[in-house]
């Protein structure tokens, strides 16, 4: 049995993926986000993985377990786990696969701004949507963490996307090329893909496969914040991350 897990940002089609792989088979248990915010991505980090809510992760651990000893493989998809791969890579007594689903950046920055990521809410009692924080970790940014009070949200989006990026290579360096599925975003909806999923998950993929729109959910909600980035613009690092992974930098328009 295997413990497959997608990483991304979010805002990448995994719910699609989800309701695309429950009807693959039957060897399978497939869970879109089951934890959510409880793995907690903003204080959990990939060297301390359970300063937040150890109960419930250990929990999750168990029931994850639970399926792989019932003859199941499992299956997780969506992106708050994304800082416990190494985490459950060393618990879990059977291969750990990561499917890594990447966008480019300016359109991650849209599409989580729609969904108010890192936007101070109207109500001053109402949390805010913390996707990160930068902490004393190793990290990408990590020498620029005094700017992080000074951002705006799409800048704070923007740092939380390389991050992710960042450390999805950095565990693509460790992990066994057969164990690491890079896709992105664009490609996700292919025949290609299909056929690259259903070999990486040793499966046989059904004949049919949904061709969608790749158009966001929230696609029509209205952005409430600038999507300017005066303090990220002069990082070399994001631009070339964007690059590395195939994307224009996101500054390259700037004037």
């Amino acid at each position: 049995m295997t413990a497959y897990f997608v990483l991304s940002t979010g805002r990448c089609g995994t719910q699609w993926l989800t309701e695309t792989l429950q009807h693959w088979g039957e060897d399978f248990v497939v869970q879109h986000e089951p934890l959510h915010f409880g793995y907690r991505p903003d204080l959990n980090t990939v060297q301390n993985p359970l300063l937040a809510n150890t109960e419930i992760l250990e929990k999750h651990l168990t029931f994850i377990r639970q399926q792989l000893e019932g003859g199941k493989s499992y299956i997780e998809t969506g992106f708050p786990c994304w800082r416990h791969l190494n985490w459950f890579r060393q618990q879990l007594d059977c291969p750990v696969r990561v499917i890594h689903i990447h966008r480019g950046p300016l359109d991650t920055v849209a599409s989580l701004l729609k969904l108010n990521a890192f936007v101070p809410p109207f109500l001053p009692h109402l949390p805010i949507k913390n996707l990160y924080l930068p902490g004393a970790e190793q990290a990408l940014l990590h020498k620029y963490k005094e700017l992080w009070p000074l951002l705006n949200p799409a800048e704070k989006n923007l740092w939380y996307w390389a991050e992710v990026q960042w450390q999805a290579l950095n565990y693509q360096q460790q992990w066994p090329k057969q164990d690491w599925l890079s896709l992105s975003f664009s490609q996700l909806f292919s025949e290609q893909s299909k056929q690259q999923l259903a070999a990486f998950l040793c499966c046989s993929a059904p004949e049919f496969w949904p061709v969608l729109d790749k158009v966001d959910q929230f696609g029509l909600g209205l952005v409430q914040t600038s999507a300017g980035y005066p303090h990220l613009s002069q990082l070399q690092e994001i631009s070339a991350l964007a690059t590395q992974l195939g994307y224009q930098s996101p500054f390259a328009n700037n004037s």
